[in-house]
This record gives structure tokens, sequence and C-alpha cells, in this order.
């Protein structure tokens, strides 16, 4: 019997292997992180600096349609001469960007000092907008590679990012205790020490106004509709986990992000399908038309479930054991979070290859309206639904946002 090594010779020559394990390094050092983190801080510290955390991801949420999304959509539709130029505009766009939102952070900090007085906001002052302008360069330069097809930079500006996070996060508890402000400030170093990494192997930059002012109109005619989507996901979304915060305390959202930080294992998939699917998407329609897209979509999305599936199967069935093992038996009364999350993201799953094809389509407004029907759900029920459910309304929210 012969055995054909052809496709595995492929797997890897395409550069697809070294995506997968980007991904996994990403999900597994972000796991390990938190876990670390959730161990040094306690359950209270960790909810503390998870709420923080919080406004990071809303940056990045803004960021990822803005600039990251149109990117990986539209480098695939164009000549490798544009492609090139385009590709630089953003990096002169990207470090615009992050600066901006460095900005607002900071001025976001000082209003909610005055707002949060007891919870002591200003301590964060200045590592709060560093984390925030550091964590969205490494994003946008981890992307750029992998558009570009130099998946190897990705994976060597992701091990920098997140494994010296972790590795340093390890040793300094050792010699001094840690606190939310202290982590904030170990991230950002790491994670703009790793953008340099990304920025110094780049090809000689050119800063052209005019290209730049064209990119900037082009990104915003594609997502116009998918900015304001995000805005409105990740306020609708995250409404419930501040809403707990503030009624719960810290620790609702200490042990909100235990569970998320668990299933987040799935995203070694998820976060291989945003960095795959969206430019071969385009590229499909581009050569085949739309079935041929939907025909990639769909033969993508059946291997992808099954996997998604086996793995939230398995994470459901030994929680209590994962829980104990990793966070310590001070998290074990919050088990029903970790066990509603792998429901939840199975929902979470089935709506990502509708998603693509929308956004393939360039048909983002549909994005937007379903949006804003679940944000406005948000708006109204959050307070109530926390109220009457405790935690658990948490989980009872986030289900029609995805």
């Amino acid at each position: 019997m012969q055995i054909s090594l052809t496709r595995p010779k492929q797997f890897l020559r395409s550069g697809t292997a070294i995506i997968y394990a980007d991904q996994a390094l990403v999900s597994g050092l972000n796991f390990l992180s938190s876990v670390v983190l959730a161990r040094y801080l306690g359950l209270e510290g960790f909810g503390i600096y998870s709420i923080a955390w919080l406004g990071v991801f809303i940056a990045s949420s803004i960021n990822q349609p803005f600039i990251i999304s149109p990117m990986q959509t539209l480098s695939g539709k164009k000549t490798a001469e544009v492609q090139k130029a385009y590709l630089q505009t953003l990096v002169f766009k990207q470090l615009l960007f992050a600066a901006l939102m460095g900005f607002l952070a900071f001025m976001a900090v000082v209003v909610m000092s005055y707002i949060l007085d007891k919870w002591k906001v200003q301590s964060i002052i200045l590592a709060f907008p560093l984390a925030v302008f550091s964590f969205l360069l490494q994003d946008f330069f981890r992307r750029y590679f992998f558009v570009i097809g130099k998946p190897y930079k990705s994976f060597l500006i992701d091990a920098i990012a997140y494994g010296g996070v972790l590795l340093s996060a390890f040793a300094i508890h050792f010699v001094r205790t840690m606190d939310a402000q202290f982590v904030l400030l170990l991230t950002a170093v790491f994670f703009l020490y790793a953008s340099l990494v990304g920025l110094w192997s780049l090809d000689q930059l050119r800063f052209n106004t005019r290209l730049i002012k064209a990119s900037v109109l082009e990104h915003w005619d594609f997502s116009k509709w998918l900015t304001a989507t995000a805005l409105l996901q990740w306020f609708s979304g995250n409404l419930f986990i501040i809403a707990a915060g503030a009624i719960i305390g810290p620790i609702a959202v200490g042990a909100t992000r235990m569970a998320q930080n668990i299933v987040g294992i799935t995203h070694v998939l998820f976060l291989a399908m945003e960095n795959i699917i969206p430019v071969r998407a385009a590229s499909h329609l581009r050569t085949g038309g739309k079935k041929q897209m939907f025909n990639y979509l769909k033969g993508f999305t059946l291997r992808m479930g099954f996997l998604t599936l086996s793995l939230l199967a398995l994470i459901a069935f030994f929680s209590k054991q994962i829980i104990v093992m990793f966070y310590g038996a001070e998290f074990i009364g919050y088990q029903y979070m970790l066990l509603g999350f792998c429901g939840l993201y199975v929902i979470i799953f089935m709506g990502y290859p509708l998603r693509y094809a929308i956004r393939t389509l360039e048909n983002t407004r549909l994005i937007f309206l379903s949006f804003i029907v679940s944000s406005a759900f948000s708006i109204l029920t959050a307070y109530p639904i926390i109220k009457m459910f405790g935690l658990a309304g948490v989980l009872i929210g986030l289900v029609p946002h995805n």
C-alpha cells in the first residue's frame, strides 16, 4: 500500500501549516497568560484587569473593520504592483490611527476617573493608552505579513508579543506583586517591541499623501457599515458583561473571562479562518464567480465545523477538571458559565460563513442592520436581565448577538 505525501507537502509549502501554527501559538499563549494572571491577581484582581482589557478590545473592534478587514479582502483583488503601493500606505494609516486611539484611550481614563472614583481608574492613565497603541500596531503587522505571504514573520511577531508577556509575568511574580496597571505596562512593552520588529522587516516605505487619502476613501466605502456594526457589536455584546461588573462587581467579570478564555482555545480555528477565508473567498469570487465562492465556503465550513464541535464537546465534558487544573478551586463555582459558553460558541461558529459571504460581496449594510436590532435589545434588557438572573444573565444576553 502506498501513502501519498503530496497533500502534506502542499500543505506545508503553501504556508497554511504556519498559519495554523501561529493561531495555535496565539490561542495557547493567551490561554496560559489568562491562567497565570488569574492566579497571580486573584479573582477580583483578574476581574479589574479584564475590565481594562475590554477597553483595548473596543479599540481593536474599530481597527479591525476600518483597516484590517478591508486590507484582507481588497488586497486580493489588486494586481501585484498596485497591491504593493496600497499596502505601504496602510502602514502609515495604521500608525496614525493607533496614535489617535491611544489618545482617545487617555481621554477615556480621565473621564472615567471621575465616574468610577472608587475603582482608582487614574492608576492606568498611562498604561492603558500605551496598551491600546501597541496592541493595534502588533495586530496590524501580524495580519499584514499574512496578506503578503510571509506567515513566518507573523509567527515571530506573535511569539515576541504573547510569549514575552507570559514569560515575563511568570518570572516577575517571584520578586514583586502585580496589579492591573503593571500587567498593562508589561503588555505594552512587548507588543510595541513586536511591532518594531514588524516595521523593521518592511521594505523602504514612502509616504504618499495622495495614496493614503485614496486608501482611506476606499476603506471607508468598504467598511462604513462594518465599522458602525463593530461599534454596535462591541457595545451590545459587552454591555451585559459591563452591567454584570457594575451590578455584581469585578468578580463577575473575572468569572466571565475565565469561561471565555477556556473556550477561547477554539480561536485557533476561528482566527485561522479569519486569516485564510476572506482572502481566498475574494479570489474564488474573482476567478469563478459567486457559485465557486459559495462552494468554497461550504466545504471549509463543514471541515471546520467538525473540528469546532468536537473541541467544544470535550471542554464541556471535562469542564470541572479543566477549571480546577488551570484556574484553581476558587473558580469552580462558575462551572455553569463555562458550559454556557460552550453552547454559545456553537452559535458563534455558525454565523461565520454568512459574514464572510456578505463581506466578500461587499454588502456589509446587512450586517449593520442586524446589529441595530441586537444593540437595541442589549440597551433595553441588560440591567433587568442581570438583576433577575445574576451572572447567568450574561449568557442569556450574548445569545442574540451571535
